[in-house]
């Protein structure tokens, strides 16, 4: 299983980008499953920080509202179209390290954040914790998935921009400097870490080997198993990282 991000000026020229996050669109059991992890710890008034087309938006949209912050104005206006039934969902379009757009962000009163496959894509990724922490109050959370193990980066990373991969260890560093305490922080995905090993350092493909198909038949048959597996078993590695800040 492959990851993407939303939130870097980079994106937008970035055509492998583009096809992943059309590929993933589809991967709706890796969706639920990482949805599933974030979910307890949200509230009524949920941001998502690189939203991008609405994919991980669309899973709290029952909320009393949720916010779609988005730095590209395609998948800005995209995620417009995708919710303009839906009158509790804003879209804000600007960058997260902008303090003019967190402003924005903040009018909207989140209790609340996510942010999947993002931070990686960032220059300065402190600063961007930062920011989201700024728009918080005190025992808000942030859910956060970012890909895992530097020792993977390869020719997948550099194709959809990633500027680096995590450790447990670095991550947790990183967010209580800016503010959160992390009660939570765990690998995911064990499978997909020599996944991504063999299609990024092996085959040095810039995106999925087999593309859709592939991709639909690790969502189809993998996740659904790692899922079940993984919730009572916590691997010491894997393609992704997740954890959990509590806004001090």
């Amino acid at each position: 299983m492959s990851e993407a991000t939303r939130d870097s000026p980079t994106d937008r020229e970035s055509p492998t980008l583009g096809r992943v996050l059309e590929i993933l669109e589809s991967a709706l059991n890796y969706r639920d499953w990482i949805f599933s992890l974030a979910d307890p710890h949200l509230g009524k008034r949920v941001l998502e920080v690189g939203a991008g087309s609405g994919t991980m938006l669309d899973c709290v949209v029952d909320r009393e509202h949720a916010i779609g912050l988005e730095i590209d104005p395609g998948f800005a206006c995209a995620m417009e179209e995708r919710f303009q039934a839906h009158p509790n969902v804003s879209v804000v379009c600007g960058s997260v390290t902008q303090s003019a757009t967190m402003q924005a962000v903040s009018a909207l009163q989140p209790d609340s954040a996510m942010t999947f496959n993002v931070l990686e894509h960032i220059d300065d990724d402190e600063e961007a914790l930062r920011s989201i922490a700024s728009v918080l109050r005190p025992g808000d959370a942030l859910a956060v998935l970012v890909p895992a193990f530097p020792a993977i980066f390869g020719a997948m990373d550099r194709g959809v921009g990633h500027v680096r991969r995590y450790r447990r260890s670095d991550l947790v560093a990183k967010m209580e400097r800016a503010g959160f305490d992390v009660p939570v922080a765990h690998y995911v995905n064990a499978v997909g870490y020599f996944a991504w090993f063999v299609n990024g350092r092996v085959l040095r493909s810039t995106a999925p080997v087999g593309g859709a198909r592939a991709i639909d038949r690790y969502d189809r048959h993998v996740i659904p198993v790692l899922r079940r597996i993984e919730r009572s078993w916590r691997p010491p590695f894997g393609q992704s990282l997740f954890a959990v800040g509590t806004r001090r």
